[in-house]
């Protein structure tokens, strides 16, 4: 095979800023793709080359074969790097390359095609002796046996996947599962399987060459989820001994010499506490979490890829565990809405440096903006240590000195879970939910501080003659109150709390003396909002106007949307007659759906949206006169998600 001189990377953000860096260690040029919203995204900037694909949503640019290749041919790459997600498990991508003379830097698309149908790749792994969990047939409505799992064939990520607890909701959880796989993956082909409470999810990196090879590189717990998608992955695992180890990585390798694998795959696989796994899926590509595999190995994954693509042999040598890797995501979504994905501009971040053994992956910056076309990842945290304890330490310290702000994020909710006696015990698994936590409020003394550098930049900005003090009023009446919000709470910011003293003011900064501690503020300011970061907070807080804003009658007369999205799909006309429970419109965002359904008896009034709008938080979308209280209040209604 020939030496590559010039990849195209068929991926965006994090992954393909990641790619690259291999590439320029090893000398080879990269070319960038982009849609029409990621024009000025980092990865197009640090690309060598950059060629335009196509629309903002993915099935107009990072889905489109077509414009791939034309794109690979017009910068004349050798090969194309298809990441993670998109098509890098679309069989039919593969082979348009292979058909292309391109190098596909994967599998063949003979294999991707085998492992691409659960169903297909469940059956080879029986065949190849490895232990499968028990399923039923498609077509199957279990009477019993609860619960089960109902995943999607032909997809990941969580996608087309729910799991069922009683016979009345399986009819209703086939049917949305399968729609969802159709529209996710163009295959509503589905698997029931049963679900193992308990279970941690475990999985085995493997490597093939183009000479008959295969080895392993180990393990990576991966049981910490939500909405059935990794949050958290670490190896080694907690929880396998190295008897377990050795089963369930001959397991995966007897799995890959039968279909004769080659480049990067996972074999997935459920662990239960009896010590006993059973073979879930194999992922024909690189991980998200190949980072922890990497700092506990010292390969890089990508290079490893690029090589046996150029028809090299496997290293020789046997790659051995070193220390501990704990990896987090950090993701632009709301862990107290039910991880509903968050959009808006990043207007702070600043990742921690200076970490020995701490590695952040990332395709964003200070003024990216989220939006709802893409996964909501922002960042990966990695952390390396001699020992587990250790590893975990270092990711939370990590964790709570990364600025990332602007758009909602779920960095305290991995802080919590990380600190959590259970993960810390290394006995969570993939049922494993945070329970409420209870934070000690700061947000008051928060106020106060912001008060104080507010007034003092507002009264410096002025030019008021030096010999004025501070909240000066040359008439009786006592100045109005300034209001703050902070996490949904308004505070009148007193000035008054004889326990803080504010050391020193200047553009972008505060000192203060709280409770006896001197505690040092980072502020950045983007119109009444103001971003505070600080080892004792990090929050927004929000200027309130002097006098309130009037407020629309009909606000809450309407099924208003709970997060950014699109409209995929409306289920209801106008005129027609609604019940609890009933189904209204369907939301895509970020690679989730959101169905929103009416709480109340009654009569569509309007639809306020129409397929593929965009919408945003709180926007109105369906009005409902409720049927109850129409003679007395004609607008009356209400609805929820």
């Amino acid at each position: 095979m020939p030496l590559l001189r010039k990849i195209l990377i068929a991926n965006r953000g994090e992954i393909a800023v990641r790619i690259m860096r291999t590439c320029r260690a090893m000398g080879i040029e990269t070319v960038a793709v982009y849609s029409d919203f990621d024009a000025n995204a980092l990865h197009v900037r640090l690309a060598d080359q950059a060629v335009p694909i196509g629309g903002a949503a993915a099935r107009d640019s990072y889905l489109n074969i077509d414009a791939l290749l034309a794109a690979a041919r017009r910068c004349g790459a050798d090969a194309i790097h298809p990441g993670y997600g998109f098509l890098a498990e679309n069989a039919g991508f593969a082979a348009a390359c292979e058909n292309a003379d391109i190098v596909f830097i994967g599998p063949s698309s003979k294999v991707i095609q085998a492992m691409g149908s659960k169903a297909g790749a469940r059956r080879i792994a029986q065949d190849a002796g490895v232990p499968v969990v028990p399923a039923l047939p498609e077509n199957d409505s279990p009477a019993s046996g609860f619960p089960w799992l109902i995943k999607a064939s032909a997809g990941g990520g969580g996608r087309g996947m729910r799991i069922v607890r009683s016979a009345h909701e399986f009819q209703e959880s086939l049917s949305a599962a399968r729609g969802e796989a159709e529209r996710a993956f163009g295959d509503g082909t589905l698997l029931i399987e049963q679900y193992i409470e308990g279970a941690r999810h475990v999985e085995v990196q493997i490597f093939g060459d183009h000479h008959g090879n295969v080895m392993h590189l180990f393990e990576r717990d991966c049981s910490i989820q939500r909405r059935h998608q990794k949050i958290i992955e670490e190896s080694p695992s907690p929880a396998v001994t190295p008897e377990i180890r050795n089963r369930m990585t001959e397991a995966a390798l007897a799995l890959g010499r039968a279909i004769g694998y080659t480049n990067a795959g996972t074999v997935e696989f459920l662990l239960v506490p009896t010590g006993e796994f059973y073979f879930i899926e194999v992922n024909t590509r690189i991980q998200v979490e190949h980072p922890v595999t990497e700092m506990i190995t010292g390969f890089d994954l990508i290079r490893l890829q690029i090589e046996i693509a150029q028809g090299k042999l496997l290293p020789s040598s046997r790659p051995q565990q070193n220390g501990h890797a704990i990896e987090v995501r950090l993701y632009a979504e709301d862990p107290d809405h039910d991880f509903l994905p968050s959009t808006g501009t990043l207007h702070v971040w600043h990742p921690p440096i200076g970490i020995e053994g701490l590695r952040v992956d990332s395709g964003v910056e200070a003024g990216t903006e989220i939006g709802v076309y893409y996964d909501p990842l922002l960042a990966k945290v990695i952390a390396h240590a001699p020992d587990r304890n250790t590893a975990i330490a270092k990711l939370v310290y990590a964790l709570k000195n990364f600025a990332a702000q602007g758009v909602i994020n779920n960095r305290q909710f991995l802080i919590d879970v990380l600190e959590h006696d259970e993960f810390r015990a290394g006995r969570a698994h993939t049922g494993f939910c945070l329970p409420p936590q209870t934070y000690k409020s700061n947000d008051a003394a928060l106020a106060t501080v912001m008060r104080t550098y507010i007034e003092r930049t507002e009264h410096g900005q002025r030019k008021v003659l030096p010999s004025i003090p501070l909240r000066y009023r040359n008439n009786p009446y006592r100045s109005p109150a300034m209001k703050l919000e902070i996490n949904g709470r308004e505070y009148d910011a007193s000035p008054d709390d004889q326990t803080i003293e504010i050391v020193q003011t200047s553009p972008g900064q505060a000192v203060a003396l709280i409770d006896g501690i001197r505690r040092h503020f980072q502020i950045h300011q983007h119109g009444d909002e103001y971003y505070v970061r600080s080892s004792f907070a990090q929050r927004k807080v929000v200027r309130m106007p002097r006098y309130p804003r009037r407020t629309g009658a009909g606000q809450h007369e309407t099924a208003n949307s709970p997060m950014p999205g699109q409209i995929l799909r409306i289920l209801v006309a106008a005129g027609q007659h609604v019940k609890p429970g009933d189904q209204l419109v369907v939301l895509e965002a970020m690679k989730m759906e959101q169905t929103i359904k009416t709480t109340i008896d009654g009569v569509v009034k309007a639809i306020l949206v129409k397929l593929g709008d965009i919408v945003a938080p709180g926007q109105m979308l369906v009005e409902i006169e409720s049927t109850e209280n129409a003679n007395e209040h004609p607008s009356s209604s209400a609805a929820s998600n």
